[in-house]
């Protein structure tokens, strides 16, 4: 470890006393787990909303139980918090389960509507596992700075898509931008110190500060908060002041260190982030290329015909160039200085030949390349098909024995 002497142990050392030195240390230093704020937002009471804590239910709903019979505790923690930020949770979540023998993904249905539940929502919802998981090569999808204010990317003419994966947030294609709203559950103080700020939570909670701190780079002036209410967008919750955010950020800054980055899931030492170059890097990584060279990080279509203009667009570009190079040396072999020229004559043929092959090429290639993307989306729809109809025929089975039921 190298070691550097202060001034003022410099000066200590004319006096004959031993220097003092500070040691070099690059590691990431601790930091404890709590909420970021002192006072967040309380969502705004909706109407006619009222929570009953009685028998454990959450506005008129059944207690969750555990495989014995007994209440699960969970739900105590979850009945205390307002009614009016449980109103703003989703009303289901999707369980992934996989089915190794045949490689396929399922997805269980279940009830937001108790804290086991919530605990596997907050989970999915912060979940930055696809993207930390090619950290490495980030460095080519975007440079590693604060991501620019909402005035700005309107400025640079770029249309605000809403997403709710976390992984999504601040990616963008061409002209469209993706950004997932700041959810009104992440500025209630309660939700951290239950949730987000216990031990094995670290990861939960360094995902959860990198999305606030994102809101502190989009959102720095009243202006960009206007525009993140505007044409019912809601990035922000509703109700949220401009004065309450202002006071929630700076008090976010005093915990987060916004140059060292520490407290922040490592995502976020990027800002924002190219798709296109980002699906390459799952289409072409050797450790990827088996599962996503089809779909990539994120597919965006739904048809074929997209898809087709999309990436075979750049042949006519091709087609024209080929076609002037290809006209002129059809008028020069026409022209008395050139047509008993063998070197020109035999750069014509040659360009002919190879044009005429180049073409053969790409028509095989783009043939091949649908083909191979129309079975495997053939295949793969059939085989979840079939799947999921057995998968359904067994819970129905389950289900029956344990209600009694023939």
């Amino acid at each position: 470890m190298s070691l550097k002497e202060t001034p003022s142990a410099q000066a200590e050392t004319s006096s004959g006393e031993k220097p003092y030195r500070i040691p070099e240390d690059t590691s990431t230093p601790d930091y404890e787990l709590k909420c970021p704020f002192q006072n967040g937002f309380a969502a705004p009471s909706a109407t006619n909303s009222a929570t009953s804590q009685e028998n454990g239910s959450v506005t008129g709903i059944a207690p969750h139980t555990t495989g014995d019979g007994a209440q699960d505790s969970s739900l105590d923690t979850f009945a205390e918090l307002p009614s009016a930020l449980i109103d703003t949770l989703p009303t289901i979540i999707h369980k992934k389960s996989r089915d190794s023998k045949r490689g396929l993904v399922f997805h269980e249905v279940l009830r937001l509507d108790n804290g086991l539940c919530f605990a596997q929502f907050l989970e999915q919802e912060l979940d930055l596992k696809k993207l930390n998981q090619i950290h490495d090569s980030l460095w080519m999808c975007g440079r590693p700075m604060n991501a620019r204010p909402l005035h700005h990317q309107i400025l640079i003419g770029r249309t605000i898509v809403i997403t709710k994966r976390i992984d999504l947030h601040l990616l963008y294609y061409s002209n469209l931008i993706m950004l997932k709203p700041l959810p009104a559950y992440l500025l209630h103080k309660q939700i951290w110190d239950t949730y987000l700020c216990h031990e094995g939570a670290k990861e939960l909670h360094q995902s959860a500060c990198g999305l606030l701190l994102s809101y502190v780079w989009l959102v720095r002036s009243e202006h960009d908060f206007n525009l993140a209410q505007k044409d019912h967008q809601n990035l922000l919750p509703v109700g949220l002041t401009y004065p309450q955010w202002r006071r929630i950020a700076l008090e976010f800054l005093h915990y987060i260190d916004p140059d060292t980055l520490h407290q922040v899931n490592k995502r976020y030492n990027f800002g924002e982030l190219r798709l296109s170059r980002i699906n390459k890097i799952y289409r072409m990584n050797p450790r990827f290329i088996r599962k996503y060279f089809v779909r990539g990080y994120l597919y965006g279509y739904n048809r074929y015909a997209p898809f087709l203009q999309r990436n075979v667009s750049w042949i006519l570009a091709v087609s024209v160039l080929f076609s002037l190079a290809l006209s002129g040396m059809q008028v020069g072999t026409a022209v008395d200085p050139l047509k008993d020229n063998q070197i020109f004559n035999r750069a014509s043929y040659g360009f002919v030949v190879f044009t005429m092959a180049l073409v053969a090429a790409i028509l095989v290639f783009v043939g091949v390349t649908f083909s191979i993307i129309y079975f495997f989306n053939m295949h793969t729809a059939i085989k979840q098909a079939k799947s999921e109809q057995r998968r359904r025929q067994q819970l129905t089975v389950k289900r029956n024995l344990r209600n009694g039921e023939p």
